[in-house]
C-alpha cells in the first residue's frame, strides 16, 4: 500500500512537472507573437530604406524636386466687355498677350478681321498659344519648373569633382532610434559593413532590434574614377518580400523586380545605401570643393523607381561621439517629389576618414529614424 502511494506521488509531481514546462512554453509562444504583433505595428514607421509605397504602385520619376508652389489666386471674372477681335495673324504673340490681358474698358486695336463674338479668356489664352512667337523670353520662375535632362543633373556633380577616394574598408556600427509621429520611439542598433579592394566593393547595412532584423539592404559593383558604380541593390524590410534592382550598365538601364519600368541611365546613378559613400567618397577626393552652401543633385534607384535627390552642404557641426568630439559636413538632403522620404540629414567626418558618423531620416508621415556611431572597425 505504501508502495502505491509513493508510486501514484511520483507520477503526480511528474504530471505537475510537464504542465509546467507545457505552460511556460505556451506563455513564451505568446510573448513572441505579442512582440512580433507590437514590432510589426511599430515598423510600419521606418521608411529608412524604401518609400514606403503601395506593393502594386510603381512611381518613376526622373524630374527635378522644386519647391513647392503656392496655387496662384483666382481669376477674377471681367464685367461684359464689347466685342474684341481675334488677334491678326502678323501679330506676335507678345502683343497678342497684351492685347488679351488688357481691361475690358480699354479701346482695342484696331481689327483685321470684324467679329460678332466676345473672345473669353481661355479661348484668349488658346489663341496665343498657337500662334508660334520668334523667341520668346522666359520668365524667371518659368526656369525653375524647367525638367533638365539626365545628363545635364549628372553633369553637374561631375563638373564640381573631379575624382573620387572611397573611404578604407571598415565595420561601423550605430545606436539606433525609431520615433513614429505619435511619439512612440523603439531603440536597436545598426551597422554598415563597407568592403572593397579598390576595383570592387561590397556594402551591407541593417538596422535590428533585439533579435529582430527590421531592414537591411546590400549594395555591389564598382569603384571609377568618379567614385561607385552599383551593378546589384537588394533589400529586404521586415514583414516584406526580397526585392533587386538592376543597374544594366552596358545597356545603360535600370530595371527592378518590383516593377515593370525600365529607367535610361548613365552609370552615374546611386542606389539607397551607396548614395551616403559616394559622398563620403567625392568629399574624401576633393576636400577643398566641399564648402557650405554647394548644392548638389543626385539620382537615387529604390526598389521600384529612380528620382533626382538634392543635396545641400549646411556647414560643418561639433558632434559628441563615444570616443570624443569630431567635426563633420553636415548635409541637408531632400529626396524626389515622388518618394515617400521627407529629408535625410547626413554628418560625414573628414577626421574619421569621411565615415558617415550621424544619420537623421524623416518621412512625409512625420515619422523619424536615428543613427549616431558608436564604434569604427577597421578590416
Amino acid at each position: 500500500m505504501l508502495a502505491f502511494t509513493l508510486s501514484n506521488g511520483s507520477a503526480h509531481r511528474r504530471t505537475r512537472r510537464w504542465s509546467l514546462v507545457i505552460s511556460v512554453l505556451l506563455l513564451t509562444l505568446l510573448a513572441h507573437l505579442l512582440v512580433l504583433q507590437w514590432l510589426n505595428t511599430q515598423l510600419e514607421s521606418i521608411a529608412f530604406f524604401d518609400d514606403a509605397e503601395d506593393e502594386n504602385s510603381i512611381s518613376v520619376s526622373l524630374l527635378r524636386p522644386d519647391s513647392p508652389r503656392s496655387a496662384p489666386p483666382p481669376r477674377k471674372l471681367a464685367p461684359p466687355a464689347p466685342a474684341l477681335p481675334p488677334p491678326a495673324p502678323s501679330l506676335a504673340a507678345n502683343d497678342q498677350a497684351t492685347v488679351a490681358d488688357k481691361p475690358a474698358t480699354e479701346t482695342p486695336p484696331a481689327p483685321s478681321a470684324p467679329t460678332t463674338e466676345a473672345l473669353p479668356p481661355a479661348a484668349a489664352d488658346s489663341a496665343t498659344s498657337a500662334v508660334p512667337a520668334p523667341t520668346p523670353s522666359v520668365p524667371p520662375e518659368a526656369n525653375a519648373t524647367t525638367t533638365p535632362s539626365l545628363e545635364t543633373a549628372i553633369a553637374n556633380i561631375n563638373a564640381h569633382f573631379d575624382k573620387a577616394s572611397p573611404p578604407p574598408p571598415a565595420e561601423l556600427v550605430f545606436n539606433a532610434i525609431g520615433v513614429s509621429k505619435d511619439g512612440r520611439s523603439l531603440s536597436g542598433s545598426g551597422t554598415m559593413q563597407w568592403r572593397h579592394d579598390g576595383q570592387r566593393y561590397t556594402l551591407d547595412t541593417e538596422i535590428s532590434v533585439l533579435v529582430f532584423t527590421l531592414a537591411k539592404n546590400r549594395s555591389e559593383g564598382e569603384l571609377g574614377e568618379l567614385g561607385i558604380a552599383p551593378k546589384l541593390y537588394v533589400e529586404k524590410r521586415f514583414g516584406r518580400s526580397e526585392t533587386n534592382t538592376h543597374f544594366q550598365h552596358q545597356s545603360k538601364q535600370i530595371s527592378f523586380s518590383a516593377s515593370t519600368a525600365i529607367i535610361p541611365a548613365n552609370g552615374s546613378e546611386q542606389d539607397r545605401g551607396s548614395w551616403i559613400w559616394q559622398l563620403a567618397s567625392l568629399g574624401r577626393g576633393n576636400p577643398g570643393k566641399f564648402e557650405s552652401g554647394l548644392n548638389l543633385e543626385m539620382f537615387v534607384a529604390s526598389a521600384k523607381s529612380v528620382d533626382a535627390w538634392r543635396i545641400r552642404v549646411s556647414g560643418k557641426e561639433q558632434l559628441k561621439l563615444p570616443d570624443g568630439e569630431v567635426s563633420a559636413w553636415r548635409l541637408s538632403v531632400v529626396p524626389g517629389t515622388q518618394s515617400f522620404d521627407k529629408q535625410f540629414d547626413l554628418w560625414l567626418a573628414p577626421e574619421r576618414q569621411w565615415y558617415p558618423v550621424r544619420l537623421l531620416h524623416e518621412d512625409k508621415n512625420g515619422n523619424r529614424v536615428e543613427l549616431s556611431l558608436s564604434k569604427i572597425s577597421n578590416k
